[in-house]
C-alpha cells in the first residue's frame, strides 16, 4: 500500500458517489469503492480509477442490513490501514406518502440514511486516528413535501445526526453536511424512465431561484472547502442555487 490517505464514498459505484470517488482519485487519494449489489459499475471504476495511480479496495457491503455493518467494517480494516474520510452518499428515494408508506420502505430509507451512517461513524471514530466525516443531505429538505415521505423523515433524521456526532466526536474529528440542490448529470445518470421524464419536464427557471443547474464541480469544491477549514463543524452546506429559500417550482409538479 502506498501511504496517501483512504477515502470511503458509501454508494461509491453510481451517482454522486462516483463522482466524488473520480475527483478524490484525481487528487491522489486511495479509495474504499463501497457497493452494494452494483459489482459490474464498481468493478468498471475501479479499473478507471486505477489509471491515476492511485490505490483502490472494493468493499461489498448491504446499508440495508446495519447488524452486519460492524463486522464488514472490521474486516474492511485488514486490506486498508487508516480511512481519514468517510462520505455518508448512499441513498434511496422511492416514491411513497406517508399515509402509503409500506414497514419495508420505511425501514431500507432508516436503515440506509441513518442506521447505517450512524454506525460506520461509530466505526470511523473507534479507530482514534485522524477522520473527517462528510454526509450528503438534500437542500429540499428545507421545505415539506409528502411523496417520499421515508426519505424525507430519514433524512431529517440525518441532519440531527450530522450535529449530534459534530459534538461528541469533537475535538479530534469534524462532522459536516453538504446538501445538494437540483443535479441534471446525476438524474441523467440513473437512466429509469422517471429519471428521462423528469428531466424532460423541468425548464430552468423551476430549478431554483439562480435559474442554472448545479454542476457537480460546485459539490465537490464544497467537499475540498469543509476538508481544509479546520475550524468548521455541525454546519450544512447548501450548494442548491438558493432552492432551500424558495421550493423549487418542479418539486411541486412531481
Amino acid at each position: 500500500m502506498n501511504g496517501r490517505a483512504w477515502v470511503l464514498v458509501t454508494g461509491g459505484a453510481k451517482r454522486i458517489g462516483a463522482f466524488l470517488n473520480q475527483e478524490f482519485a484525481k487528487n491522489g487519494k486511495n479509495i474504499v469503492l463501497h457497493y452494494n449489489q452494483s459489482e459490474t459499475a464498481a468493478l468498471a471504476l475501479k479499473e478507471q480509477l486505477e489509471t491515476l495511480n492511485i490505490k483502490v479496495v472494493l468493499w461489498q457491503a448491504n446499508l440495508d442490513e446495519p447488524a452486519t455493518i460492524k463486522q464488514r467494517f472490521e474486516e474492511l480494516l485488514t486490506q486498508v490501514p487508516h480511512i481519514e474520510l468517510l462520505v455518508n452518499s448512499a441513498s434511496v428515494f422511492g416514491e411513497g406518502s406517508l399515509l402509503e408508506s409500506s414497514l419495508e420502505q420505511i425501514q431500507s430509507n432508516f436503515n440506509i440514511h441513518l442506521t447505517s451512517p450512524w454506525l460506520l461513524i461509530q466505526a470511523l471514530v473507534k479507530q482514534n486516528k485522524p477522520c473527517q466525516i462528510i454526509n450528503i443531505s438534500d437542500a429540499n429538505l428545507s421545505h415539506l413535501y409528502t411523496t417520499k415521505s421515508a426519505y424525507f423523515i430519514s433524512k431529517k433524521a440525518q441532519e440531527t445526526l450530522t450535529k449530534l456526532a459534530a459534538i461528541e466526536c469533537a475535538p479530534n474529528v469534524r462532522v459536516n453536511a453538504i446538501a445538494p440542490g437540483f443535479i441534471l448529470d446525476v438524474i441523467d445518470s440513473a437512466s429509469t424512465q422517471e429519471s428521462s421524464q423528469i428531466v424532460t419536464q423541468i425548464d430552468s427557471k423551476d430549478i431554483n431561484i439562480l435559474q442554472r443547474i448545479l454542476p457537480l464541480d460546485d459539490l465537490y469544491s464544497a467537499v475540498e472547502f469543509l476538508l481544509k477549514n479546520n475550524s468548521i463543524t455541525g454546519q450544512t452546506l447548501q450548494i442548491d442555487g438558493g432552492s432551500h429559500l424558495q421550493c423549487p417550482a418542479y418539486m411541486l409538479k412531481n
